[in-house]
């Protein structure tokens, strides 16, 4: 057996997209698992094998990494390598070349937890003709790598991840200093390049799984809980793993099937309940809150938190919406930020916690003028008497909006959770704040001369179509073109709902823009008010593809909006046409979204064509019901590839 190598770089330049809000706290390989950063693990990790001497490259936050590593005592010593501009794992190893001399040294990324013994590697490289050797999993992770029967790894981006004989790379290997050259001239690449040019030459990284060991990856928030969670468990059965677990962290016993981890450095009182929640250092949490699946790293919150990533706003809030958090009167840095997502029409959320206290944070651009009227249209809705979130701060000329945090209990999560013993009860105060919408709204945009958007008319109707056109037919199925009988189809549809009464719409009536705060429905997402027929409003909100709504529900809402608001009868006898209408527009815009990146909208696109389906059949529309169920056969040969 060969002597053990006595250098190692130990990859740390990532910038942690994934783990986001986190790295921007913590730099990746700073993350704490189990109380140890993961990098502190891996340097263990190599110091317990005789490592003398380690580079650490730094690209994101390197000061911080640098003071850390200043401050750290272990047995190696520590040099970093900052890289202005990230240059891959293979740049990353050229202006190194004098360091490693003619020994074989490793190479390791900080951000893994991983347990093993390096003789199966040392005696792999020696299998290599001691060119390299990478440690492989082979039952966990992507499973990209492929590896021929006598150990040569022959292929690092399998066309068919998973199957036999196919392995993940665990970010550890023992190279030669062979491998420099074969590195390319650019500063930038890959060493997978490197494994590639070498293969021309006869040269194959010999890959070895080693029997008892435990890798994971931290690179998402799921994965970073899931490595505490994992750990843990291997501590409890005395398995390799079980080392990196750490019992003075854990708020919960070894016996528990659950987590609290919370650092030494946080402050949460004995009475703070917490389950499979990581609670970082700079973070507060109030008295008798319970944490479920939460992440935090900063600032200060309370309540009953469930999936809550939560990092400082002073770390993480950009100048407009640090003053309007100093104008409510909360410190930044006392402030516990959540990033919530870009949504649609230019506008991104933000959840900020002060103590118990929360609000919803708006930003939002001018590229789309009815983003500059939410404020003045929950004025006028709320004076309606339509349960719309309170504006807490209006900051207009920063384009930013603070309102009541209303929770997240949508109607749509209700449905989905199956938790519809009281459905007919949801819909129908549901229906009573769309009525208020439909008839108060009305009067009070009369009355007042409202600016709105532009009113529903032929031409709207037709862009609506041509959505359904472009991004679903076309894009998605390849057509040339809307069929012509459907495109007539679908003009007599637009034709009745013009004729029908104009009432205030909100224009995305669906479950998720209906929450309930205190089993009292809140809406939201309004700022697109027009006036239109209410058919397609009460249509979005039962033939919405977002759950399943039964007929018997349909038809009893439909019923109880009539005897609410019988002066518009329209929006019932034409539900059918209004829901034609709003799902030929909700799949133009799956498409459209699921095409520029947000996939997860196509999840809805064959439940909108089923509802379409139907009301295409109960209206008459041959045309459309044909070209539907050809849809729908397509769709449904896409999900089984």
């Amino acid at each position: 057996m060969m002597k053990m190598p006595r250098k190692a770089l130990v990859l740390a330049a990532g910038l942690g997209t994934r783990l986001r809000p986190l790295t921007h706290v913590f730099p990746k390989p700073l993350m704490p698992l189990w109380n140890l950063p993961l990098l502190e693990h891996v340097l263990r990790l190599l110091e317990s094998w005789g490592v003398q001497e380690i580079v650490v490259n730094a690209h994101w936050m390197p000061e911080t990494i640098e003071a850390w590593v200043k401050e750290r005592r272990g047995t190696a010593t520590i040099t970093l390598s900052f890289e202005p501009e990230i240059l891959g794992t293979g740049g990353a190893l050229r202006p190194l070349r004098a360091f490693f001399g003619q020994e074989p040294f490793w190479m390791m990324n900080a951000d893994i937890a991983a347990a093993l013994k390096p003789e199966p590697l040392l005696k792999a490289f020696a299998a290599s003709g001691s060119f390299a050797a990478a440690w492989l999993e082979p039952k966990k992770g992507p499973r990209t790598v492929e590896m021929d029967y006598a150990g040569r790894i022959t292929c690092w981006k399998s066309p068919t991840p998973g199957v036999e004989h196919t392995f993940t790379f665990c970010g550890l290997q023992l190279l030669s200093p062979k491998i420099f050259d074969f590195l390319p001239a650019s500063d930038f690449s890959s060493i997978v390049q490197a494994y590639q040019q070498a293969m021309e030459h006869n040269l194959f990284v010999h890959g070895a799984t080693v029997t008892g060991s435990y890798w994971d990856d931290a690179g998402t928030v799921d994965a970073y809980r899931h490595i505490h969670a994992e750990v843990k468990k291997l501590a409890r059965s005395k398995k390799c793993g079980g080392e990196l677990y750490d019992a003075k962290t854990d708020r919960l016993p070894l016996k528990a099937n659950t987590f609290f981890a919370v650092s030494s450095k946080a402050s949460v009182p004995a009475s703070v309940k917490g389950t499979d929640s990581i609670v970082l250092e700079g973070t507060t949490v109030v008295k008798g809150a319970s944490l479920k699946g939460c992440v935090l790293a900063g600032g200060l919150l309370g309540g009953k938190q469930v999936n809550c990533i939560g990092v400082s706003a002073a770390r993480v809030c950009d100048a407009p919406l640090l003053s309007a958090l100093q104008a409510m009167g909360w410190a930044p840095e006392k402030v516990t930020a959540q990033f919530l997502g870009a949504r649609g029409s230019d506008r991104s959320f933000w959840r900020l916690w002060n103590g118990t206290d929360s609000v919803i944070a708006i930003r939002y651009a001018l590229t789309r003028a009815e983003n500059a009227r939410y404020s003045g249209h929950a004025a006028l809705l709320a004076e309606a008497g339509v349960p719309v979130p309170a504006i807490r701060l209006d900051l207009p000329e920063t384009q930013l909006l603070l309102l009541e945090d209303c929770g997240d209990d949508s109607l749509q999560q209700r449905m989905n959770q199956k938790r519809q013993t009281k459905d007919e009860q949801w819909y129908q105060s549901t229906v009573e704040a769309l009525v208020r919408l439909h008839r108060e709204g009305t009067r009070l945009v009369a009355e007042r001369k409202i600016a709105l958007e532009p009113a529903f008319d032929e031409a709207l109707y037709a862009w609506e179509q041509r959505l359904f056109e472009e991004h679903l037919l076309k894009n998605r199925y390849g057509y040339e073109a809307l069929p012509a009988d459907v495109a007539s189809e679908l003009k007599q549809i637009s034709q009745k709902l013009l004729k029908a009464k104009q009432v205030l719409l909100h224009r995305d009536f669906q479950s998720s823009n209906v929450l309930f705060k205190k089993e009292k429905p809140v809406l939201i997402d309004f700022q697109g008010m027009r006036l239109g027929a209410g058919a397609y409003d009460l249509a979005s909100l039962l033939y919405d593809p977002y759950l399943k709504v039964s007929q018997a529900l349909r038809k009893k809402m439909a019923a109880y909006y009539l005897k609410a608001f019988p002066e518009n009868r329209d929006a019932v006898a034409l539900l059918r046409e209004g829901a034609v209408q709003r799902l030929v527009q909700a799949l133009g815009a799956y498409g459209r979204l699921a095409h520029v990146g947000q996939k997860h909208f196509a999840q809805y696109i064959l439940p909108a064509l089923e509802n379409l389906l139907e009301v295409a059949d109960a209206c008459e529309l041959d045309a459309l019901g044909g070209c539907v169920e050809e849809l729908i056969a397509r769709e449904k040969i896409r999900y089984e590839k």
